[in-house]
């Protein structure tokens, strides 16, 4: 066999030592790497939830029309829960080989959540996949990833969660207090393309745009279902800044979680055009990280049959967070997320945005066990005002103004 064939077979079945993220890495830049990764991150669940909107309390005219919650029977709420769950854990395989003297660099990444609590499968490219080209010119992938809006901001959470678990305050941040139905804007986007320049002096910038690619489908509907989302990051020692805007159109984030006869998403020529505005920041201070998010959504719509329709609704989102080394092996983080009543539109009449409102506060501990394995515990209490529906709870849903608490210990490994 050619002794060069053989350096490389032998190359390509290295793996990189243990380094600070234990990451194992096969393969070299002839013929290309290949990377395993993960994160398993199992935890015990207790879950509670209480105080859920009763008929005859004054809410938003978006949920009743009437500006008072129909029915007489008694609204329940989901009883407590115990169980075993493995929320964001997840499976990738990425890698990267430079494409002969041209400078540039071809990426690719397969990525799964797994549920090893359940051991029921999911598709193998569930979380952020992607095939890319990087050079001088910045970074461009295809496939299905965060969006910009998402990777960008979400400076704040809890022991590294910003999403995908129930102290995540992106349950809050990134959705509508009325309805978390088509109104998040902390999404993965699918059959997207992705655009990340270069940095300049700490500073990059990201565009996002997916299609419709069920467009003119159904002929005369002038429906368009795009997806664009941007953003600026600026990073220097212990300060990162930035901004995201996200647009979503056709998706009717707004009346799809207004009462139902306030509805435009099956007429005829409505429209609906839905943004995200972010501004999300972090400082490290020591042994300490500050974070901080505050956000604008809003939801418009136009096109509106005649009667009474939902025209727009704008709410303010925010929220707070520390995370602290103790020394040796303690870790701390604690979290304040709030969303405002915000204000509303009706094509006909006044719109009232009373009890919209929700906060939730977290905190976890964590005690290292080494660099990639930690034992955790987590407790978080959301709170819906009286209108409101923002949901943390992963196996139930809780009914409109209940307030959830929640508490889980666990174990992670980052690989």
């Amino acid at each position: 066999m050619n002794k060069n064939a053989i350096a490389l077979a032998v190359g390509a079945l290295c793996i990189a030592p243990a380094a600070a993220q234990a990451q194992i890495v096969f393969g070299n830049d002839t013929l290309g790497t290949m990377q395993v990764y993960g994160k398993l991150y199992p935890e015990a669940i207790y879950a509670t939830s209480s105080g859920a909107t009763q008929p005859g309390t004054s809410v938003s005219t978006l949920v009743s029309t009437t500006g008072t919650l129909g029915g007489t029977a008694p609204i329940a709420t989901p009883g407590s829960r115990l169980a075993v769950d493995s929320q964001n854990s997840y499976l990738g395989f990425r890698g990267e080989r430079k494409l002969g003297s041209t400078g540039l660099k071809g990426l690719w990444q397969l990525e799964q959540a797994i549920n090893i609590d359940t051991g029921t499968g999911t598709s193998f490219s569930s979380r952020n996949s992607f095939l890319g080209l990087a050079g001088g010119f910045g970074t461009i992938k295809l496939g299905h990833m965060d969006t910009i809006y998402k990777e960008y901001g979400a400076a704040v959470g809890i022991l590294g969660l910003s999403s995908g678990n129930f102290v995540s305050p992106s349950s809050i941040l990134s959705k509508s207090a009325a309805g978390s139905k088509n109104s998040s804007f902390h999404l993965r986007a699918s059959n997207t393309i992705q655009y990340q320049s270069p940095e300049f002096s700490g500073v990059q910038l990201g565009l996002q745009y997916s299609p419709d690619e069920t467009k003119n489908d159904v002929p005369n509907t002038g429906l368009n279902k795009e997806l664009w989302s941007m953003g600026a990051k600026y990073e220097a020692g212990p300060l990162y800044v930035s901004a995201q805007y996200e647009i979503h159109k056709d998706i009717f984030g707004g009346s799809s979680n207004a009462a139902a006869s306030l509805s435009n998403a099956a007429t005829a020529g409505a429209h609906s055009k839905d943004t995200g505005m972010r501004l999300s920041a972090t400082y490290k201070l020591g042994n300490h990280k500050l974070a901080a998010d505050i956000a604008q959504l809003k939801y418009d719509e136009t096109g509106q049959a005649a009667g009474t329709k939902f025209k727009s609704y704008k709410s303010l989102h925010w929220d707070v967070g520390i995370e602290s080394k103790w020394g040796g092996p303690w870790r701390t983080s604690i979290e304040y997320v709030r969303g405002q009543e915000g204000t509303c539109e009706l094509t006909v009449g006044s719109c009232s945005t009373t009890g919209l409102t929700g906060d939730m506060i977290a905190g976890g501990v964590a005690y290292d066990l080494d660099k990639q394995t930690f034992l955790f515990a987590l407790l978080a209490k959301l709170t819906n005002g009286d209108s409101s529906l923002y949901d943390n709870w992963e196996a139930s849903s809780p009914a409109r103004g209940a307030d959830v608490t929640q508490g889980a210990i666990g174990m992670a490994y980052k690989f």
